[in-house]
């Protein structure tokens, strides 16, 4: 899988802190969806994680989330669904119709779902019974097509054929960024592509030249945002930088940070997280390893070509203590405001998922809050993570703790103009 690739290659972040003061303010938790709800079409919800990856429930400015989920005694054992306030509806279950022929056997392979404005959803899926055996699957609407399927021509590769698709992003277009392993004769080569109404294109792949010189080696997970610009961090072989963030528009891709960059904290950029946020103005926010810097680690928004620290270890914490662990996926809203997971020493909680802007910093929610509909937040789960929608809605997932105490579920932090 790539994730566990590149988690290899790029020694994904593990930690980093937090400054500034933080404004008391309440927030309003809200369920989404737990362990034993009803689910739709018979059964209820077990589950809403694979062990190996972290529960990402994509939000929008709408309130709607989509998530992956598995399912007890019902006519599907798994699929993926769309939340719309109290209503939750299956976008795709294990055993429906598959665009194209076939059925979908499986979704735990590919957990995370893409969510766009509109209400959308693009996943990737298992078939079986038909003219492949994955794919790239979007709703458009009411309908369901198919973006890319295992065995198509990848463009843009001779001779080469895609042979795993794996975590679309959607944007409000319609358009679907995603990481696939081409096969070219008895090589495979990673890529990213882009699907664009009936188009895809190769947007980069594993072997072509990188602004700075040397050859792309392996990638981390594609952002996309509404002008169809991609983020994405990346390995890189050769007598260059090792690796960097890099975001590809309008069949140009630039470097916006490297390893061995100066940071705005001192020291040098030396390692960067698979995963990274884009926004429509074309904000990037990432985590990053430092070294002969004063912390480790630190999470960054690069603006105006310019990066700046957003938290760091040993920073202040909300509520007391310092950050000294974060999640691996920082989160980025239209305004900037950057989400994420941390855990904390010496604080009341420790762990909690953050929201930072511009001005604040808050705690959202932490390990040992009641949680609506009863029970106390007792675990974020193994990798903890956190969503943001466009206008700063957040979600993130809750599990019980080792012995088995607390909720299993998906909650939904509204963002402050809709409390």
């Amino acid at each position: 899988m790539h994730a566990r690739r590149l988690s290899a290659l790029l020694a994904l972040v593990a930690a980093v802190g937090v400054p500034r003061s933080v404004a008391a303010e309440s927030w309003i938790l809200q369920r989404v969806v737990v362990a034993g709800q009803p689910a739709p079409g018979g059964g209820v919800f077990e589950r809403f994680s694979i062990e190996v990856l972290p529960v990402v429930a994509p939000v929008n400015s709408h309130g709607h989330v989509a998530f992956f989920a598995t399912i007890l005694r019902g006519r599907t054992s798994e699929g993926y669904f769309r939340a719309t306030g109290r209503r939750i509806d299956t976008i795709a279950a294990q055993g429906d119709a598959a665009p194209g022929g076939g059925t979908f056997s499986g979704f735990g392979r590919h957990p995370i779902p893409a969510l766009n404005e509109a209400g959308d959803v693009a996943f990737a899926a298992a078939v079986s019974g038909g003219k492949t055996v994955e794919g790239i699957f979007a709703t458009t609407g009411r309908r369901l097509r198919a973006v890319a399927v295992v065995g198509g021509a990848a463009p843009g590769i001779a001779s080469g054929t895609f042979a795993n698709l794996d975590a679309p992003a959607l944007n409000d277009r319609g358009d679907v960024a995603f990481l696939a392993t081409v096969r070219r004769g008895r090589e495979t080569v990673e890529a990213i592509y882009l699907s664009s109404g009936a188009t895809r294109s190769k947007i980069v792949a594993q072997g072509d030249p990188a602004p700075a010189g040397g050859a792309f080696a392996g990638f981390g997970v594609p952002a996309l945002n509404a002008a169809g610009a991609v983020a994405f961090a990346a390995v890189v072989e050769g007598r260059a930088v090792p690796g960097g963030v890099f975001v590809a528009s309008a069949g140009r891709i630039r470097m916006l940070v490297g390893a061995g960059d100066e940071t705005p904290i001192g020291g040098i950029f030396a390692k960067f997280s698979e995963r990274v946020a884009l926004n429509g103005a074309g904000a990037v926010a990432f985590t990053a390893a430092l070294k002969e810097a004063p912390i480790a680690q630190a999470v960054f928004v690069v603006e105006g070509g310019r990066p700046r620290k957003v938290v760091a270890i040993g920073d202040a914490a909300p509520g007391g203590g310092v950050f000294s662990h974060f999640g691996l996926w920082p989160a980025l809203s239209a305004g900037g405001a950057v989400g994420f997971t941390a855990s904390v020493d010496r604080g009341v909680a420790e762990v909690a998922a953050f929201v930072s802007t511009a001005t604040d910093l808050a705690r959202i929610a932490a390990v040992g809050d009641a949680l609506p509909g009863g029970g106390t937040l007792s675990s974020f789960g193994l990798y903890p993570a956190l969503a943001l929608s466009p206008s700063g809605g957040a979600t993130f997932a809750t599990a019980p703790s080792a012995s088995g105490g607390g909720v299993e579920g998906i909650f939904l932090v509204p963002p402050a103009r809709a409390r």
